[in-house]
């Protein structure tokens, strides 16, 4: 099944720099979109389907990647407990009390044996000096918790 690209300047499409990533979960599954050189309108950049997988229990909605906050440039100390959106190769993506957080794969790595974070699972996950720990799994209603906790705080 080919996937129509969506350009910018179509209805709302919003375009990011190249290479940018969103995951739009709709209808029972979260699509996985890039932003690919060459694919839009007269050879401009466009969105570019990259897989289809099923939604997790995450959330409906398009969740931007790029705007992605990384809480290892805060010295504050600083706890997250929400659900993964999205694991690449080098980035854990997780929803934040104030958005989409982006740790560093190599913190659960290690703290998870090498095996990949699941998505749509909470984590907690901790800094302090901007050094990230995977204190690990929570489930739904303790991530909930944590994140309202937070966002209290901030």
């Amino acid at each position: 099944m080919k996937i129509a690209n969506r350009n910018n300047g179509d209805a709302g499409v919003l375009m990011k720099p190249e290479g940018a990533v969103k995951v739009v979960v709709l209808n029972g599954s979260r699509q996985i979109d890039q932003v690919v050189a060459g694919a839009g309108n007269k050879g401009e950049a466009g969105w570019v389907t990259q897989k289809v997988l099923p939604e997790n229990g995450l959330p409906k909605g398009i969740h931007q990647l790029h705007d992605a906050t990384n809480p290892a440039k805060n010295v504050h100390p600083q706890s997250f407990g929400g659900q993964v959106l999205h694991v690449d190769q080098k980035h854990v993506y997780q929803f934040g009390p104030k958005g989409i957080v982006q740790h560093d794969r190599k913190i659960f790595d290690q703290a998870l044996d090498g095996k990949e974070p699941v998505v749509g699972k909470c984590y907690e996950v901790s800094y302090s000096r901007g050094v990230g720990k995977v204190k690990g799994e929570l489930t739904q209603e303790e991530g909930a918790k944590l994140q309202a906790s937070k966002a209290m705080k901030i």
